[in-house]
Formats: C-alpha cells, sequence, structure tokens
C-alpha cells in the first residue's frame, strides 16, 4: 500500500476512513491487520479486493496494481461474511463458483471440504448451516483458485473454540506448508498472537504500529505480579524501590500487587520482603500479550478505543 486513502461523500460532508496507509506484506506470511470499530480495515481490504476505488494512493499486488486487468488472479479472499445460495449443498455452492471462474476440478472442491473440516456435511444445504460453517465454505471459497495470496476479514467469525483451534493450525499451514501468502483482519487478539507473524494496527484509519509479534511485545516489558501480606506494608515497602500498583480481584484472598521489576530481579523482590517480615503467597511473571499492547497503542491517540471489535 502506497499512501492509500479512502474518503466518502464529498465538501463538509466528507469522512475519511483511511489516511495514507503506507504497508509492505512480504510473500509467505501470516500478516494480521488490527484495529477497533471503524478503524477502516474492512474498507482496506475491500480496496486491495477492487470492491472499491481508492480516494488517493494506490495498492500494488506482486507487483500489479490492484485494478489493472488480472491483477487479482492470484488472490482469494472473504471480506464482510461469506454469502452462498442456502437452497444449494456448500458442495455445489463451490461447484457454482468453481465453473464461474471456469476452473472446475472436483477433486480440488473435495480437499478443500474436507480441510476446512465441511466433508461430512458438504451434501446439505447451506441454509442449515451455522454461522461457523459458512465461514469455514467460505475460506474454501477463497481457496478455490489456489491463490498465492489469501486475504481473509474475520476468518473465525462465529467458530466454537474446537474450530477456532482448526482454524488457526489451517492458516498457518497455508503459509509454513504451501507457501501461501495470509492477510487477515481480526478482533481476537489472542489468536492473532498466536498465528501471525507480524501485524499492523490500524486506528481512525490511521497506521499507528506495525512490525513483527516478537518485537511489538518486547516493547512492554514484563513485570510481576505479587500477593504478599499485610498488602499495605508490602506495598510501601515496594514503592520505595520499583512502580508498584494494587490490582484487586474479588475471587482473591489477598490483593495482587503489580511491580514494574523485571523477572529477573524477582528473587530480589522476594528478599525485599521476606526481611521486613511481610509473608509472600505468590510471585508471578506477568508477560505481555498482543491484547494489552492493541490497548496501550490505540489509548494513547485521540479518541481512545472503546472496545476491540471488527468493523
Amino acid at each position: 500500500m502506497e499512501d492509500l486513502s479512502k474518503t466518502y461523500g464529498r465538501g463538509s460532508k466528507s469522512v475519511p476512513a483511511v489516511k495514507h496507509l503506507n504497508l509492505e506484506v512480504e510473500t509467505g506470511q501470516v500478516f494480521g491487520f488490527l484495529g477497533p470499530n471503524g478503524a477502516g480495515k474492512t474498507t482496506t481490504i475491500r480496496m486491495l479486493m477492487d470492491l472499491i476505488r481508492p480516494s488517493g494512493g494506490r495498492a500494488k499486488i506482486f507487483g500489479r496494481s490492484v485494478g489493472a486487468a488480472g491483477a487479482l488472479q492470484r488472490v482469494g479472499g472473504l471480506v464482510e461474511g461469506p454469502a452462498f445460495y442456502g437452497y444449494l449443498s456448500g458442495r455445489n455452492n463451490l461447484e457454482v463458483l468453481a465453473r464461474t471462474a471456469d476452473d472446475y476440478r472436483p477433486q480440488r472442491i473435495r480437499e478443500l471440504l474436507e480441510q476446512v473440516g465441511l466433508a461430512t456435511r458438504a451434501g446439505q444445504p447451506v441454509s442449515g448451516y451455522s454461522m461457523g460453517m459458512k465461514q469455514r465454505l467460505g475460506v474454501a471459497a477463497a481457496l478455490l483458485g489456489d491463490p498465492d495470496l489469501v486475504i481473509l476479514d474475520e476468518p473465525t467469525n462465529g467458530l466454537d473454540p474446537a474450530g477456532i483451534l482448526e482454524m488457526r493450525g489451517f492458516i498457518r499451514s497455508l503459509a509454513k506448508d504451501r507457501g501461501k501468502t495470509v492477510f487477515l483482519s481480526s478482533h481476537l487478539l489472542n489468536e492473532v498472537e498466536q498465528t501471525c507473524d507480524r501485524v499492523a494496527i490500524i486506528h481512525k484509519g490511521e497506521m499507528i504500529r506495525e512490525g513483527s509479534v516478537a518485537r511489538l511485545l518486547a516493547e512492554n516489558a514484563s513485570k510481576l505480579r505479587v500477593q504478599a501480606e499485610p498488602v499495605e506494608k508490602a506495598e510501601r515497602a515496594l514503592r520505595k524501590r520499583w512502580e508498584t500498583s494494587r490490582e484487586t480481584t474479588p475471587q482473591e484472598r489477598y490483593p495482587w500487587l503489580v511491580v514494574g521489576a523485571p523477572p529477573r530481579e524477582s528473587s530480589q523482590v522476594v528478599e525485599l520482603l521476606v526481611q521486613q517480615g511481610i509473608r509472600v503467597h505468590q510471585v508471578v511473571i506477568q508477560r505481555p500479550t498482543l491484547e494489552s499492547y492493541f490497548l496501550a497503542a490505540t489509548s494513547e491517540h485521540p479518541g481512545g478505543v472503546s472496545g476491540v471489535a471488527h468493523d
């Protein structure tokens, strides 16, 4: 994406949805595209799929500008949820799509239905499918032409925990075992953390962070969570050396103290408390997560973030 922008409306009624995005995704990566409600994720994906035209800048896929003839031949996508003929079976829907694209391969359809976990339900009408099953069928449809780039908008939407786990493994295998590039948006940050190699975070249409998951998480230092008694005395003692705050959990007998000390100083934390006659019940390393990073990054910008969800 080179200075990619999209504005809806004109004049005083214009609303900028995407503002000057610059992003490069390397071949063979699973790339996560994150943002809160209204951030512009789906608008960006629609521009990548040539479903809407940008107001400024451009997007290029495999060196060719989106919108040029044949630019999307190596691309498969699932955008804003799957739509199928409800009276046809899952298999028949894929057959219609394959024939429309003049690429009908029965064996390919059977393999995809197996891979997304629909082999046993392939002959049933889609009208009886759950949202999760339709989502699986949508992923299969995106892969019909064996694309090199797969663009997925909320691919785990509607799946149960077991289905999410299966989809995570399937997406990873697309890149690791089949050499495909996957560009996905999701509001399930725990899944993104375990699935993606790199991520980009946009907020109110602007890029605010981009990098490998490991590097972004390294920016947020680990902390220690300590349960000690008496808690007031422990808090005073720890604050003399480290930044310390109290975290009350209704289910716990004692409050937790969050101590801004790296894991290597855990023994010093315990030693300090014991020397002052304070009983230490637990010391736990609190490692940063992509969710905590996301919330911190978006809260730094005007307006903050009201929730983690798709737009």
